[in-house]
């Protein structure tokens, strides 16, 4: 998934909820100001910036990166490649468990 998918993803979820992007700046807590540059520019919108956006849409980051990949929170679990975690070395492990916990902070943070 790619910064332009989670961009248009995003004016979509605006779309249907009649957001602005002042709207969506007020709502989230991200100044207008970033918020534009991150859409004129098309710049990449940081994990914490779009944890922010997720709350502003009652949603969490794990289901709105569902919605990107179009599935479930059901199917995210059935997907999940048990081998290929297994086969990880440890240090990998270490370093995708690191990401999952920041994710998860950062949606409990925002709950």
């Amino acid at each position: 998934m790619d910064n332009e998918s989670v961009l248009k993803k995003i004016e979509e979820l605006m779309l249907q909820r009649g957001y602005t992007r002042y709207m969506l700046a007020k709502v989230s807590g991200i100044s207008k100001s970033t918020i534009t540059t991150i859409f004129n520019r098309r710049s990449t919108m940081s994990l914490y910036n779009l944890s922010k956006v997720c709350r502003a849409f009652d949603l969490t980051l794990s289901e709105f990166f569902s919605m990107l990949e179009g599935k479930t929170e059901n199917g995210l679990l059935q997907d999940f490649p048990l081998d290929w975690w297994s086969s990880l070395p440890p240090e990998k492990r270490r370093q995708v468990t690191t990401i999952m916990r920041v994710v998860a902070e950062l949606d409990l943070r925002g709950k």
